[in-house]
């Protein structure tokens, strides 16, 4: 009797110290954290080896402590994409030509996603948050609105490069596609900026037309 009655009291003991274990652990952690550990996990094991308790892991935090900041794995691969799209759009000068800036974001956009095992399988895979729909998307158009270009056709084309971006990294990092891609073109670096031209090309001409109007 007097054994089982110690044994539940160190279970009591234990019980006790565990919000308090898991409230230093939120204590300590942020988003920015979370998504660098999520990051480190993916360069590691890959998308298909993210969980939240690998993440936890990564952390040396209890996997509770993760969900006061992200609400699932959803929610986390959208925070890893909005945190490097806004990364991507710190790079090119304000003072830019707003051709000059969409190109120096594609290519910072294309150089962070390749950085990373599976990023662009990330990307694809990621909802966009509402902080990427309120701030960041506004944010990559003001270029173009400032140079005269409707906010609804700089829109279509910021969509047009990000999916060519996107669809562009999937390729390059998947051997079978790469070599595929790169038997029509010199290489997949000459191939993408090639490509930047048409679709920033396009863009212009729009612009010199609803001015001609």
């Amino acid at each position: 009797m007097a054994r089982a009655a110690q044994t539940t009291a160190g279970a009591r003991n234990r019980s006790s110290l565990a919000p308090a274990r898991t409230g230093r652990d939120v204590a300590a952690l942020d988003r920015d954290r979370i998504v660098e550990a999520a990051w480190a996990v993916v360069d590691r094991e890959g998308l298909a080896g993210l969980s939240t308790h690998k993440v936890a892991a990564e952390l040396k935090v209890k996997q509770p402590a993760l969900y006061y900041h992200v609400t699932n794995k959803q929610h986390l691969l959208s925070l890893m994409v909005e945190r490097m799209i806004r990364d991507s759009a710190r790079a090119p000068g304000e003072d830019l030509p707003w051709r000059e800036w969409l190109r120096a974001y594609v290519r910072e956009q294309r150089r962070n996603l390749l950085g990373h095992r599976d990023g662009g399988l990330v990307a694809a895979s990621a909802p966009p948050t509402e902080q990427l729909r309120t701030d960041l998307f506004p944010h990559l158009l003001e270029p173009m609105v400032r140079a005269g270009m409707p906010p609804d056709e700089a829109a279509a084309g910021v969509g047009t490069l990000a999916s060519f971006v996107l669809g562009h990294v999937i390729y390059e990092q998947n051997e079978q596609t790469r070599a595929f891609m790169e038997a029509y073109s010199v290489n997949a670096e000459q191939a993408f900026e090639r490509s930047i031209d048409l679709i920033l090309a396009g863009m212009m001409e729009s612009i010199s037309e609803d001015r001609s109007a």
